[in-house]
């Protein structure tokens, strides 16, 4: 079913049910409902028509919500950005993606007069407009009556992330799988569904509309607190969400985690970086089979699973379960052919949840594609078991806090220092982040160069997540004969090396 029409029979079958709850205040599906056909209809007399791409930068709100099912409704495309990356890559992806309209949200508002020159429509999405002077979208769904084209509905999403040019790319996907993640993952109708994650990022978007596709309830934060979180699970009985590691890990740092009821929660799904041993114990003694495990991207969609039972047995390392419902999933080495049992290769999959392709780049979604298999560069193996291993990435990302930091871009940054002479970002496992970027440096000899100097020039030049948060200084790093240097034996390297690392505070 496309989004519109599984919210339009919702609205029929549930009209007085909660389908979003935002700071306390409550639309019911028919209100919800509604509000979507006024907003099309909005839309569509400013000339948003099929095929038309629609920016929205914002945070989360009600109406970003209102915004996925009306844009869609319409058979336009909503291309969601990252609201915290900066202002000027914010316009190249606004005008990369070709938007006919943009929408921003109360933190973007300052940055209006920048989006203006990029696109025929600009308003202001939330409960302000601020000082901007842009037409409010709340105030023209108020004024608006319901007469929305009708026929046009489709699913396509313009979801954003981080690749191999280091700028965010829109990769379109027009199939999310929501029917097998409700039966691999154990989401429901009937759920009270925490939707904490930023919804412009690829997991916060469908893990918000799974829930009012199934016609359950969404609980949307405004931004993760830990301690409002826990008291609202237990207040509000809430049964099922999709988390971070980075998040479960401040949820369990709270002091009031180990005597918080959390007993409702029945589905707590993770994934976008591995958890952590402790963590996985932590999490396994508070919900127990609640708890289970995915791995998935934007390009390939959702491929494998981990239930609570099969970690149980599997603690240490990165597991990532079972290939999804409907998946197919094979190895490969370099070559093309598929790896034996139990060696590692890279991880393709064929599925009904695969992306479209990336947007006005064939060329790069053709690196994607082995045939009809898609693969976004991650390395895993298979064990005896059937049990899919994470291993690696081929590409040079670093997912930190799940969110994706192309490293050859920082290393660039850091390289224009008069001071520094080689500059090789890496992943070093944290639990509060996932995965920390550590900067190891080689400095111009006598130099002086400290650790200080390093991230002072670093907030100068790069956004505030894709900061190194760990400073080395070596002599010379690992390479091989042609002179690539060698990551893994470098973060090897810095691994032995323990307390002679510095961890930044920023």
């Amino acid at each position: 079913m496309t989004f519109l029409h599984a919210l339009r029979l919702n609205a029929r079958r549930f009209p007085h049910k909660d389908a979003v709850v935002f700071n306390g205040q409550r639309q019911n599906y028919a209100t919800f409902y509604d509000r979507v056909e006024r907003m099309m209809t909005v839309l569509n007399a400013r000339g948003i028509v099929a095929g038309d791409n629609i920016a929205i930068i914002s945070e989360n709100h009600p109406d970003f919500l209102v915004a996925y099912f009306a844009i869609t409704g319409l058979g336009a495309v909503p291309a969601p950005v990252n609201y915290r990356i900066s202002v000027d890559v914010m316009a190249f992806v606004v005008q990369r993606a070709d938007a006919k309209m943009v929408l921003l949200g109360e933190s973007v508002l300052e940055h209006a007069a920048l989006f203006e020159p990029l696109a025929k429509h600009v308003l202001a999405l939330g409960d302000s407009a601020g000082t901007s002077g842009l037409p409010l979208m709340g105030d023209l769904i108020d004024a608006t009556e319901p007469n929305p084209p009708q026929g046009q509905d489709g699913t396509a999403i313009m979801l954003h992330t981080s690749g191999t040019t280091g700028k965010p790319k829109g990769a379109v996907r027009s199939r999310f799988g929501l029917e097998e993640r409700a039966l691999d993952q154990g989401f429901r109708p009937d759920d009270l569904a925490l939707c904490a994650l930023p919804i412009c990022l690829s997991a916060g978007c469908t893990y918000v509309l799974l829930p009012l596709y199934l016609g359950a309830t969404a609980y949307l934060q405004p931004n993760f607190d830990a301690a409002k979180i826990l008291s609202l699970i237990e207040s509000e009985k809430l049964t099922a969400t999709m988390m971070l590691p980075a998040m479960l890990q401040r949820l369990t740092d709270e002091a009031a985690f180990e005597t918080a009821d959390l007993g409702s929660i029945r589905t707590l799904q993770t994934g976008g970086g591995e958890l952590y041993s402790d963590l996985k114990r932590k999490l396994l003694g508070k919900f127990g089979d609640a708890l289970t495990i995915y791995a998935a991207s934007s390009e390939a969609g959702p491929y494998a699973n981990l239930t609570a039972a099969d970690l149980r047995n599997n603690m240490s390392g990165n597991c990532v379960g079972r290939p999804f419902f409907g998946v197919e999933l094979k190895l490969l080495d370099d070559d093309g052919n598929e790896v034996p049992q139990g060696e590692v290769g890279e991880i393709c999959t064929r599925s009904e949840s695969r992306f479209d392709g990336y947007y006005k780049d064939e060329a790069l979604t053709k690196t994607t594609q082995r045939g009809d298999y898609v693969t976004v560069g991650d390395l895993g193996r298979i064990d005896e078991d059937g049990l899919l291993w994470f291993t690696g990435r081929k590409r040079d990302i670093i997912k930190s806090g799940g969110i994706n930091v192309f490293a050859p871009e920082i290393d660039e940054a850091l390289s224009e220092h008069p001071d520094i002479r080689e500059a090789h970002c890496i992943a070093m496992p944290d639990p509060r982040w996932t995965e920390l970027i550590c900067a190891v440096i080689v400095a111009e000899p006598g130099s002086g160069l400290q650790a200080d100097d390093v991230t002072a020039f670093a907030e100068k030049r790069l956004d505030k997540y894709k900061k190194p948060r760990q400073i080395v200084f070596l002599d010379a790093v690992p390479r091989n004969l042609t002179g690539r240097v060698l990551k893994d034996e470098l973060k090897q390297m810095v691994l032995a090396m323990g307390a002679d690392t510095k961890e930044t505070t920023t």
